[in-house]
């Protein structure tokens, strides 16, 4: 066994999920069913991965595995690609600044739709279909069905809309 970069960053990424996962422990259950969900498929996935780095095991080049962004972006021209990065950190700084702004309820549809008529601009029909099952999605899956509280926007706050 060799203690490479690799491992270590393993070794950081497990760690950081022991803590994810304990800092939760006495939460009240439907606060750290997030945590917990989210943290031990990763804890054994982190550990997996530190195992295989300390035992030096590495993937075979151009074994046919999963495609990343660098082998697919060898012939995209540098300012196409560096576009590209701005348009969707853009995006998705918009929908951070959108949830900050109007909450969860309101940013996720409002996203969705703007991605689907801006973005990739979609018909009218399939936009507001899909921003509708977006919408119901969350809605049905973390207000209903776990009743997971979330915060009200900062606009909403100032209106005194909602609660």
């Amino acid at each position: 066994m060799k203690l490479r970069p690799q491992a270590i960053f393993s070794l950081l990424f497990f760690v950081f999920f022991m803590v994810f996962v304990y800092e939760s422990h006495e939460w009240r259950l439907q606060a750290r069913l997030y945590p917990w969900v989210i943290g031990f498929p990763m804890l054994l996935l982190a550990l997996i991965q530190v195992i295989l780095d300390l035992k030096g095991v590495q993937s075979k080049p151009d074994s046919g595995g999963a495609p990343v962004d660098f082998q697919m972006s060898k012939e995209v021209d540098p300012a196409v690609a560096k576009r590209r990065a701005i348009n969707i950190f853009s995006w998705i700084f918009g929908f951070f600044f959108l949830i900050w702004l109007l909450g969860f309820s309101i940013a996720i549809p409002v996203l969705v739709f703007g991605y689907l008529k801006i973005q990739s601009r979609e018909p009218w029909v399939l936009s507001i279909i899909l921003t509708a099952c977006a919408w119901v999605a969350f809605w049905g899956l973390f207000v209903w069905l776990l009743n997971l509280p979330f915060p009200q926007g900062l606009i909403l706050e100032w209106l005194g809309i909602g609660s």
